[in-house]
């Protein structure tokens, strides 16, 4: 079963699609880290929440405004993962 986890505000990642397209964690559920998603275009990004922002948005109870940080995943990166 894999975690599901949607990255907040995907469109920032993936840009704009169509209500079809759900940026969700592949990893396993209860995995520890960094979530990982697949775009559309068959790239890699992982992402994970910016604990270290303290932001007027993530001082709210909202997870969909706070802050997270992403980064593109290489070929090599992704084979170790999955």
């Amino acid at each position: 079963m894999i975690c599901g986890k949607i990255v907040p505000r995907q469109q920032e990642i993936v840009g704009d699609w169509d209500g079809k397209y759900l940026a969700e964690c592949i990893l396993l559920s209860h995995h520890s880290g960094h979530h990982v998603i697949k775009t559309p275009e068959g790239k890699y990004f992982a992402w994970e929440d910016d604990s270290g922002c303290n932001c007027e948005d993530c001082q709210t109870d909202e997870p969909d405004k706070w802050c997270y940080i992403y980064w593109e995943l290489s070929q090599e990166e992704i084979k170790a993962i999955l």
